[in-house]
């Protein structure tokens, strides 16, 4: 009980900055010294060849080609999500009101219903495709970056190759 009474009472303050100070002491021992130096800079890649050169640029051309594709694809892919998820709510609606006792009314529902289960299924090949390009162009970024993202090139090099084209 005197022990909770030191902590707890009027002395609280004094036995939570001691507790504090014993709690910061490890930290506050090394800070007199300095930082650990940086890693020694790695080596400078080599240059890149000609050959080499023109290879990442075709790369990267076809990296571009392939990226605008996939956006345009997915566009598509969005747009005809949209029209799906609309014709289901009309469906839905529909079906609150359709007179289940007239034989034209139900068939022509169920045409209705049918239709919009093609265009499901048509999405669903339209999305496997999507991903499909995606991990495409994926696989091309990864190697893109692994081999010619930030390597170093002679300038003439470059400007050889733009004037052969």
């Amino acid at each position: 009980m005197a022990l909770r009474s030191r902590l707890f009472g009027p002395c609280r303050g004094v036995a939570a900055g001691f507790l504090l100070a014993t709690l910061l002491a490890p930290a506050a021992h090394g800070a007199d010294k300095k930082a650990a130096s940086p890693p020694p800079a790695a080596a400078k890649t080599p240059l890149l060849t000609p050959e080499q050169l023109r290879d990442c640029l075709a790369q990267k051309e076809k990296l571009t080609k392939e990226t605008e594709a996939a956006v345009k694809s997915r566009g598509e892919v969005d747009a005809q999500k949209a029209e799906i998820d609309s014709s289901g709510k009309a469906l839905e609606s529909e079906a609150a009101s359709l007179d289940r006792t007239s034989e034209g009314a139900v068939a022509a529902f169920n045409a209705k219903v049918l239709d919009r289960n093609a265009k499901v299924d048509a999405y669903r090949a339209r999305a496997d495709a999507y991903n499909a390009e995606a991990d495409r162009v994926l696989a091309t970024k990864d190697a893109y970056d692994k081999g010619c993202a930030n390597r170093r090139f002679d300038d003439r090099d470059l400007s050889d190759l733009q004037k052969k084209k």
